[in-house]
């Protein structure tokens, strides 16, 4: 039996001018929801006929509150999950304004909108990548 296909993309977001550092999300410590707690990469799947690059741009407003440009595709990957196929493709990008500024109210509740930010590196995604990221694990794969 095939697997559902679900289609993501995530970000490696740095402040404009600079690749020391890049945004990372907490994801909501709450029952349901994949990878709780979790310090990771912004994402979101994309809606019925939207291209990645425009998944990208609305995650950044949706979820982050700002735009992007010099969107440039990292790498893909994909897993099986329960129920599911997670296909990912992580990109890169330069913000268009100095930080993030995340929703104080979530619009959308079909959306996983994040509890906190930080900077942060490479390094810092190991621990989404033992909790199982894709995205993660596709984006060490990319920056090595």
């Amino acid at each position: 039996m095939e697997r559902k296909a679900k289609r993501s993309v995530a970000l490696v977001a740095y402040p404009a001018g600079q690749r020391a550092y890049f945004v990372l999300v907490r994801r909501p410590d709450r029952p349901g929801e994949e990878l709780p707690g979790v310090w990771g990469l912004p994402a979101a799947s994309l809606a019925f006929g939207e291209r990645e690059e425009e998944a990208a741009r609305r995650l950044t407003s949706q979820k982050l509150g700002c735009g992007v440009r010099g969107l440039r595709l990292l790498g893909r990957g994909c897993e099986d999950r329960p129920g599911y196929r997670l296909e990912m493709a992580v990109y890169e990008a330069e913000l268009d304004r100095a930080c993030p500024q995340l929703p104080a109210v979530p619009e959308d509740p079909g959306v996983t909108y994040y509890v906190a930010w930080r900077w942060g590196s490479p390094e810092d995604l190991h621990e989404a990548l033992r909790a199982g990221s894709l995205c993660a694990r596709v984006a060490l794969e990319a920056l090595r």
